[in-house]
Order: structure tokens, then C-alpha cells, then sequence
């Protein structure tokens, strides 16, 4: 998946766009860009699952469940 850096936004957010469609935009945060990135540019961007974050994350949140409703987690 290609985006398109279209413009910064307060400082704080960058608006960007499928690449090359432009049809769909989002915000990311100006942090997860590098610096020097400016409007107009291109970014190849790949998602890997971190299994170990979605274990440990399930297994925290299924806690906060059995807590919620009462139940022992013997």
C-alpha cells in the first residue's frame, strides 16, 4: 500500500491519501512521519502483526473482563 502526504494540519497531524487512487484520506499523527517528510511525498507502507503485543493484549484485557464481571480467575 502507497500514501501521499497532502498537507500538515496544526502541527500535529499529517493529512494523507491512498496513492495513487487519492480518493480515500486519513490523519497520522506528524510523529510517525520523519521530519523531513513534506506534502507530496510518497511512503510505502506494510503492516506486520506483532503476535506477542496481540497475546499479551488479549490476555490483559480478558483480566480486566473477568474482573469487571465478578469472576474468579483460578
Amino acid at each position: 500500500m502507497r500514501i501521499q502526504i497532502d498537507r500538515f494540519e496544526d502541527g500535529r497531524w499529517t493529512v494523507v491519501s491512498m496513492y495513487p487512487e487519492g480518493k480515500k484520506t486519513f490523519d497520522v499523527p506528524r510523529e510517525a512521519l520523519p521530519e523531513e517528510a513534506s506534502p507530496g511525498d510518497i511512503f510505502d507502507v506494510r503492516f506486520k502483526r506483532n503476535e506477542e503485543e496481540t497475546k499479551k493484549n488479549a490476555a490483559e484485557n480478558e483480566g480486566l473482563l473477568n474482573e469487571l464481571l465478578g469472576r474468579d480467575e483460578r
